[in-house]
C-alpha cells in the first residue's frame, strides 16, 4: 500500500494528480478534507481516508498495510516536527513501512534550526529506506495562502519577502511531483538517495518582481522588508508563528547567499530541463488575476 500525506501541499496536490493517471497498485490518500478528493481518487482505484498529523487516533487507518509513504510537512515548524511528524514517522515504521519519500528543503543538511533537518536525521536513523527530495523555493509559494505573498502582489503591487539582495533558485512543484512519483513507483532506482531539486537559474527578488510585472500586466516591486516588518504583517493576517519562523529562516538563508546553488538533478531525472519561472507564470498567472490562492 502506497500512502500519500499532504495532498493539498505544493507537491502533494500535483502528486495526487499524477497517481490518478499512473498508479497501478494499491494506494491511499490521507487528508484532513477527504471529501474534496474522494470522487477523483476512488475513480482511479485509490482510497481516501481522514487524517490529521496532530490527532494520533487517525493514524491507524492511514498506516494500515503501508509499504511506501510520501511524507509532506503539514505545517513547517519545529513544534510540528516534534509533536506530530516525528511520532508519525515512528508509527509508520512500526506499521511495516519499508520506504519513505520525504519532501525536504534545499540546504536542510546544513541548517539544523529548521524542522526538516530533524526529520531527515530521524529518517536516516530509521530501519526504513528513503528518498529525500531537497527542493528549492517553490514557485507556487508566490500564491499559496499560507505565505500571503499573492495578496501583496495583487493588492499592493509588492513582492514582500525579506531576502535582501540574495539569489534563490525556484522550482515548479510539478517537477518535484514527477520526481516523487517516480521514486514511489520505481523505488529501487531511488533508494537511500538525496535528490537536490532546483531550477536552472538563481534569481534575485528584483528579477522575480520584474517577471511578475511582465506576466500580470501591472507593476510589481520588490520592497525588501526587514524581518520584524515581515513577521508583523503576516501575524496581523493570522499567519501562525511556526510558519512565520520557517519562512523567515528560509529567507534569511537566501539573504546570506546560501540558497543560490543550482543542480542538474531535475534534468537528469526527468530527461528534460526544469520549468522556468516564465514557463510557470505563463500558465499560472490567472491565479493572481482571479485571486485563486491554494
Amino acid at each position: 500500500m502506497l500512502v500519500v500525506t499532504g495532498p493539498s501541499g505544493n507537491v502533494g496536490s500535483e502528486l495526487v494528480d499524477l497517481l490518478c493517471s499512473r498508479s497501478t497498485g494499491s494506494w491511499r490518500v490521507a487528508s484532513r478534507r477527504p471529501g474534496s478528493l474522494a470522487e477523483r481518487v476512488t475513480a482511479s482505484g485509490g482510497q481516501v481516508v481522514s487524517f490529521d498529523f496532530f490527532d494520533s487516533s487517525t493514524w491507524p487507518a492511514v498506516l494500515d498495510g503501508v509499504r511506501e509513504l510520501f511524507l509532506l510537512f503539514p505545517l513547517p515548524g519545529n513544534k510540528a516536527a516534534r509533536t506530530a511528524v516525528l511520532p508519525f514517522l515512528r508509527a509508520a515504521q512500526r506499521a511495516g513501512c519499508r520506504h519513505v519519500v520525504y519532501v525536504s528543503v534545499f540546504g536542510a543538511d546544513k541548517a539544523r534550526f529548521i524542522p526538516h533537518y530533524k526529520v531527515e536525521q530521524a529518517l536516516f536513523a530509521s530501519s526504513m529506506s528513503w528518498t529525500v527530495l531537497r527542493c528549492s523555493f517553490f514557485m507556487q509559494n508566490l500564491f499559496r495562502s499560507v505565505s500571503t505573498h499573492g495578496e501583496d502582489i495583487v493588492e499592493r503591487g509588492e513582492l514582500f519577502i525579506p531576502a535582501g539582495r540574495g539569489r534563490t533558485t525556484f522550482i515548479d512543484a510539478r517537477d518535484a511531483a514527477e520526481v516523487a512519483a517516480d521514486a514511489l513507483l520505481h523505488l529501487d532506482q531511488h533508494r537511500n538517495t538525496v535528490h537536490q531539486l532546483t531550477g536552472s537559474a538563481a534569481l534575485t527578488m528584483h528579477e522575480v518582481a520584474d517577471a511578475l510585472s511582465a506576466h500580470l500586466g501591472s507593476p510589481v516591486r520588490y520592497s525588501n522588508p526587514s524581518l520584524p516588518r515581515f513577521a508583523g504583517r503576516l501575524r496581523r493576517r493570522g499567519v501562525g508563528w511556526d510558519s512565520i519562523g520557517f519562512m523567515s529562516a528560509v529567507y534569511t538563508l537566501t539573504r546570506l547567499g546560501l540558497n543560490q546553488p543550482t543542480t542538474d538533478d531535475v534534468a537528469r531525472l526527468l530527461g528534460r530541463p526544469p520549468r522556468t519561472l516564465d514557463n510557470f507564470l505563463a500558465d499560472q498567472s490567472w491565479r493572481f488575476t482571479k485571486r485563486v490562492w491554494t
